[in-house]
């Protein structure tokens, strides 16, 4: 017998554990009878003891025969907590604190009230979610002691909802971290709230905010142990018994203490037709509007934790992430009324304990009814959402009974479930299981299971042992409105403008001191810093956005029957907020080509021509240059050059006998219309989703070029700036004029000489460059200047690039380099050609940004 693992199922079961759960109680009986018998064959006396003295502790819960069944829970979770410790770190078992109600029969470390022994049952929980949880929890407590406050004040049904809410809800975050004594204190508050008026608790329900605020501190290292539980609950219950529910009876569970097969779930009641709609607005419509957000946050991170179980599920990580994400939804949304939401949620919770148990492996169908699962609570969250703004009553999903009971024959155990939940435009070859892997640095570190506890020997236990708990170091943060923030940078732009403004001012001015001098150096520093710091605000990573291709790729790979390996990698790779939300519809379509276009249609055809089976797909980002990559790279068929050409040809794109490169050919697919599909699907070849793919990225001040090998594969890269509020540009002057280039786009400038110099049909005038010819564009032609110097000789060219492409833009001088602004010229100037925008300069003047990759393709 392994028992890491089972001492380990039993320290994560003890967690969710309640008095009422009499199924689950009876199952760790059992679960602890087999450590006792372990034990005993291994000669560990002690630990055989413990364990039958905690099994004993189980029965009198069972059979009600505690004084406070709360309390005897605490004293299970923190002997469990022990027995992990003495078998998983090497502990002498007299060295561990176990709690008195055990009876044993040696002597243990006292048992006491501080920090170690609050701590009991959380040393698994992973420290970046703890964390989080607890920088949560002062604002929640504010909220929780304002609510107090006014329903002292003015009573009102609304006001106790959400006070129910906040508790319900830190009950059942405070449970998934394994707070068992804050568990059993929310518990009692929400209790009694269902009985009585807050009113006539008022005093109790502060005191417990204030207890449960020095919990939180003692765990961020803050501040000292409270008072033991058993003091508040005193308080609550004020000699009242706890309400009890569940459908198994105690004489019930007593039968099945010695059975070590599963325990079934009692059945949840499915949504009918019948049942009356429910009108959001009824509830508290913030409280509301938390759940829906929350809940699409745990449905995103369930997204990208599945897509890790359909390659590995034996990973317990993802699995323990995919389970605590469904059961916060089950609990929150049991409390808010939302019963759909709550029977789904608690159907798909079920399949994964089975799965966490070892009684049911996630694949096949298991693994498709979850994804399914995931895909409706989303619809349902959806359609929620869409009821708060529009106020309308929330309808029944019809499809929804259908999905319960593809789950209830999953959980049945029939091989194949019945879904036709699943069957929305699909075929059912569509619904066949296909081999899908995502390859990636596989979960944030915010949604990553706990780590066990690393394993020690008996002589390095004790050294390790503490009787206080590890703090764990909060991160501060607030979360703040996104238009509020947008302004914030636009007021720091208009301050660097304005710092700008006044040094030159000063500059001209004979008797400006070096003193004023100086501090206007140090005012320009902190402005940039300023800068800096707020663009940094609004860069996120790209994160979210992959984790969505992930999810679209194995869609298809699926309805496509084409097995496939998606791999991605720069995730943690930061963009402005703007570039990130505005970059998904593009890598959307380049993902779906990718799969459809890019990948033969068969694992025959690939096996033939010496191919895995396999299909690889690629999404990468990285910075380079100052810019940001994105890199879609496919192992398929790659472009037919050919093909591209003829259908060119047929539109009048490319005149016969006209020699293009390949990239200039590649780029033809970018053509309005432009398809070589010979077949239509509802996936692509309509000619549409590339056009929009470049006029996406072109909008952001982007690029996106083209490399492909017949054979081999395609790549398509796409190039960014890092935001669009500032970029590095060149100041040039032409005649009285001043414009901007953007500095990434410049390749060199120089000043030819006459020998330099050349005329061609048709391409106009040419200078050599780095052995090659550069069409020359004058920006004093362009744009009508006066006195623009005409003769390149006698003033600057700017070589710039737009992929492989170059040109040479004649400039009077070059003034200097400096960060920009950049301002929006409105709508009467949308379109002008060579223009993407414009900038305020020192002297309050306006400077036109240049679109160079506009004006090299007009100039080629």
């Amino acid at each position: 017998m392994e028992i890491e693992p089972l001492i380990k199922e039993i320290s994560e079961a003890v967690v969710m554990v309640e008095p009422s759960d009499l199924q689950a109680l009876a199952l760790l009986h059992t679960r602890l009878e087999q450590v006792r018998k372990w034990a005993a064959e291994s000669s560990r006396s002690a630990i055989a003891e413990v364990a039958e003295s905690t099994a004993r502790l189980v029965e009198r819960i069972i059979l009600d025969e505690t004084p406070d069944s709360y309390a005897a829970v605490r004293a299970f979770a923190q002997s469990v907590s022990g027995l992990q410790r003495a078998i998983c770190e090497g502990r002498p078992v007299e060295s561990i604190a176990f709690p008195s109600d055990l009876g044993l029969s040696f002597q243990t470390a006292p048992t006491g009230t501080g920090p170690s022994s609050l701590r009991a049952g959380i040393i698994n929980v992973d420290e970046a979610m703890f964390s989080e949880f607890l920088s949560r929890q002062t604002g929640v407590l504010e909220e929780m002691e304002e609510l107090i406050l006014k329903l002292e004040d003015s009573p009102d049904a609304s006001k106790a909802r959400s006070l129910r809410g906040l508790v319900h809800t830190m009950k059942g975050e405070s449970g998934v971290i394994g707070l068992n004594d804050v568990v059993r204190v929310c518990h009692a508050v929400e209790d009694r709230l269902e009985r009585e008026s807050s009113v006539d608790f008022t005093d109790v329900l502060l005191e417990v905010k204030d207890w449960l605020l020095r919990v939180y501190e003692m765990y961020a290292g803050k501040g000292q142990p409270p008072e033991p539980a058993e003091t508040i609950l005193r308080k609550l219950t004020a000699a009242e018994e706890h309400r009890r529910g569940g459908s198994v009876t105690r004489p019930e569970a007593l039968e099945t203490l010695g059975a070590h097969g599963p325990l079934s779930l009692p059945p949840v009641s499915e949504p009918t037709k019948e049942t009356p709609v429910f009108s959001p607005l009824e509830g508290d419509v913030g409280l509301l509007g938390d759940f829906v957000t929350e809940a699409r946050e745990h449905l995103d991170n369930a997204d990208v934790h599945l897509l890790t179980l359909e390659t590995s599920p034996e990973d317990e990580e993802a699995l323990n992430a995919v389970f605590r994400a469904f059961h916060t939804i089950k609990g929150v949304a049991g409390f808010l009324a939302l019963d759909e939401i709550q029977s789904l949620a608690h159907q798909a919770e079920s399949l994964l304990d089975r799965a966490r148990k070892g009684q049911l492996t996630l694949v096949g169908s298991a693994i498709n009814v979850t994804f399914e699962s995931v895909d409706e609570l989303k619809r349902l969250v959806n359609r929620l959402g869409n009821s708060l703004s529009s106020g309308e009553a929330l309808q029944r999903d019809p499809d929804l009974p259908d999905l319960l009971a593809s789950i209830q024959a999953v959980l049945s155990g029939k091989e194949q479930a019945v879904r036709p939940h699943a069957a929305r435009g699909e075929s059912a070859q569509a619904s066949a299981p296909q081999p899908f892997v995502q390859v990636s640095p596989p979960l944030p570190k915010e949604a990553a299971k706990p780590e066990a506890p690393p394993v020690s020997s008996p002589e390095t236990g004790p050294a390790r042992h503490g009787t206080s708990p590890r703090a764990v170091k909060i991160r501060e943060s607030i979360k703040v409105d996104a238009e509020r923030l947008d302004h914030l940078v636009e007021m720091i732009g208009e301050l660097v403008i304005t710092e700008s403004m006044v040094t030159r001012a000063v500059e001209n001015i004979p008797a400006s001191t070096s003193e004023a001098a100086r501090h206007l150096k140090q005012l320009g520093k902190i402005t940039r810093e300023l800068q800096a710091m707020g663009t940094s605000l609004r860069m996120i990573p790209v994160r979210s956005t992959f984790q969505k291709m992930a999810r679209v790729a194995r869609d298809l790979s699926k309805k496509m029957n084409k097995p496939l390996a998606f791999i991605t990698s720069g995730e943690d790779t930061e963009l402005d907020k703007t570039v990130v939300d505005r970059i998904s519809d593009p890598l959307v379509h380049l993902v779906r080509n990718a799969v459809d276009h890019g990948l033969e249609p068969d694992p025959r055809m690939r096996r033939e021509i010496g191919k895995p089976e396999v299909g690889r797909v690629e999404l990468r980002a990285f910075h380079k240059g100052g810019s940001i990559y994105i890199e879609i790279e496919d192992d398929g068929r790659g472009l037919n050059r050919e093909a591209i050409l003829n259908k060119a040809r047929e539109r009048g794109l490319v005149r016969d006998g006209e020699t293009m490169s390949d990239r200039d050919v590649f780029s033809l697919i970018f053509e309005p219309g432009f398809s070589t599909a010979q077949i239509v699907t509802d996936v692509s070849g309509r000619g549409v989703g590339m056009d929009v793919v470049r006029r996406n990225i072109l909008g952001l001040r982007g690029q996106i070029d083209i490399q492909s090998e017949t054979g081999r594969g395609s790549v398509f890269t796409i190039r960014l700036p890092l935001t669009l509020a500032i970029i590095d540009g060149m100041v040039v002057r032409v005649g009285s004029q001043r414009y901007i280039i953007p500095t990434l786009s410049i390749v060199q400038s120089v000043q030819p000489q006459t020998n330099e110099l050349s005329t061609i049909l048709n391409s106009g005038q040419m200078t050599r460059f780095q052995g090659r010819q550069v069409p020359l564009f004058r920006l004093g032609d362009l744009f009508s200047v006066e006195s623009a110097v005409d003769d390149p000789t006698h003033g600057i060219v700017v070589v710039v690039e737009d992929g492989e492409k170059l040109a040479g833009l004649v400039v009077d001088d070059l003034l200097g380099q400096q960060q920009i602004v950049i301002k929006s010229l409105g709508e009467f100037f949308q379109g002008a050609p060579g223009i993407s925008g414009g900038a305020i300069m020192a002297d309050g003047r306006v400077g036109l940004i240049l679109d160079v990759g506009a004006l090299v393709n007009l100039v080629n």
